[in-house]
């Protein structure tokens, strides 16, 4: 029992010092707030004397102040104090409920997903300012909040960090792109011009749908098989292209995308039923029971070769009706990899 108790006296002491630090530095904050907001144009001895700190710990709330929370404070050295060069400006507050934190947090836990890439440290500094900017009545340390919930973000796509920065700024700018990109299924690289419209993260990856200058089509290109990108001079009107990712993405299961749409019908029983009836796995599905426990599901989709891996995952409890080529397909398969064994 000693030693239990021992193991779990440091977690609890991280928890409050993590508590402390929260509160304590709104609290400087909100004073330092209130004494410049005066006119008083306080200094760091005053701040410091008057919080029972140190200069440099004033040093750090005030910088803290000006660049997370956007304050225009700036040293009057006329006044030999601190003063707002915008007495107009509020000092940000958000007042929510233990509930609204636990879903703030939970949010930011989700952004994991976006570890690696440019935006990371952007949503980082966001949500920082977020928490900051809480009220003082907020009694709850918000690490408290999570202390079981987790997600996982899958097998995860791995990305040149350059590539996905250089596209991600093209897309913001409507800037023309060149890539060379490899098709897994032509097993060649190939030049393309592009009008990137529209980054997608779906199963793990990252997807790029732009206009190809040749073809005039709108292929969907997987980041992870850019294998260079230049970003040209010229740019182009996202809003005059007519591209609506709703409607593009719209039959889409999982990543790919094609012009015809398919109505795709396949039989569920046993487990899997049960399992498949308490999922929203499309927004085009449609369920019907049938007898001895089984499951109908319908659903529209634009690839065939986008929904067969998923429909071969539920092994001999799956059947699939129609289309003739899914059947096809999907038998295919299954005698491909039963010859493996």
């Amino acid at each position: 029992m000693a030693a239990r108790k021992k193991s779990r006296k440091p977690k609890a002491k991280a928890r409050s010092a993590s508590h402390l630090k929260f509160r304590t530095r709104w609290r400087h904050v909100l004073l330092i707030d209130d004494r410049i907001r005066s006119g008083k144009a306080p200094n760091c001895r005053q701040l410091a004397e008057e919080l029972e700190v140190s200069r440099r710990t004033v040093l750090r709330d005030i910088d803290f102040l000006r660049y997370d929370l956007g304050a225009p404070v700036e040293y009057d050295a006329a006044r030999r104090g601190y003063i707002y060069t915008e007495p107009n400006w509020v000092m940000p507050s958000v007042r929510v409920t233990e509930g609204e934190l636990f879903a703030l947090m939970v949010a930011e836990k989700a952004l994991a997903a976006y570890q690696g890439t440019p935006w990371a440290e952007r949503l980082a500094r966001v949500f920082d300012r977020m928490i900051a900017s809480l009220p003082d009545r907020i009694e709850v340390d918000p690490q408290d909040l999570l202390p079981r919930v987790e997600f996982d973000p899958g097998a995860a796509a791995i990305v040149d960090p350059d590539v996905l920065a250089a596209v991600s700024a093209a897309v913001a700018e409507n800037r023309v792109l060149r890539i060379r990109y490899y098709a897994l299924a032509r097993r060649k690289t190939r030049d393309y011009v592009i009008d990137p419209y529209v980054l997608r993260r779906a199963r793990g990856a990252w997807y790029l749908a732009g206009r190809d200058h040749k073809s005039g089509r709108v292929p969907l290109f997987n980041l992870t098989r850019i294998r260079s990108v230049e970003r040209t001079n010229r740019t182009f009107d996202y809003d005059e292209s007519g591209f609506d990712p709703k409607a593009y993405f719209a039959d889409t299961f999982g990543v790919f995308e094609t012009q015809q749409s398919r109505q795709v019908a396949v039989e569920f029983s046993g487990y899997s039923a049960e399992l498949v009836r308490e999922r929203r796995w499309h927004a085009s599905q449609r369920l019907k029971d049938l007898r001895g426990g089984k499951v109908r599901f319908e659903m529209t989709v634009s690839h065939l070769w986008d929904i067969a891996p998923w429909v071969l995952s539920w092994g001999h409890e799956v059947k699939v009706l129609r289309p003739k080529e899914l059947v096809r397909l999907v038998a295919d398969e299954a005698r491909k990899t039963a010859a493996n064994y």
